[in-house]
């Protein structure tokens, strides 16, 4: 069985450390898209503003886990496709989650939790370099 907190927290504190200066003020950007405006507008804009996240999250739901060898990519799209990379490519795999809306929201709930943890362990990083 695939434990999705464990994965949320592994990849938010991947996430807490991506070198951006500006980084506590982008993951809250960032969840204020999603929970506004949805999915595929908080990709949008983390292209713009903080490709390394987006870069990160694409990884998350590609990365094949070590025990059971599931993807979460393979929930989302047919069995054994991968998110691309490539920003236009991955735009069409959200089309393809886009035409369920169960996993759509599926996906913005891992989204946001995962983002919520990277929120505080870089808020944490921070507090300890102050």
């Amino acid at each position: 069985m695939l434990n999705l907190d464990y994965r949320c927290m592994e990849y938010g504190q991947k996430i807490g450390k991506v070198r951006d200066s500006n980084l506590e003020n982008n993951l809250r950007k960032a969840l204020g898209v999603l929970q506004e405006d949805g999915v595929y507008a908080m990709f949008l804009w983390l292209e713009k503003n903080a490709s390394g996240v987006r870069e990160e999250l694409v990884e998350f739901f590609n990365k094949e886990d070590e025990k059971t060898y599931v993807k979460l990519s393979n929930y989302f799209l047919e069995t054994h496709k991968s998110f691309n990379q490539d920003f236009d490519g991955f735009c069409n795999n959200l089309q393809t989650v886009a035409k369920d809306i169960a996993k759509l929201l599926f996906m913005k709930k891992l989204l946001e939790r995962t983002l919520t943890y990277a929120l505080y362990h870089a808020k944490s990083k921070r507090d300890k370099n102050a």
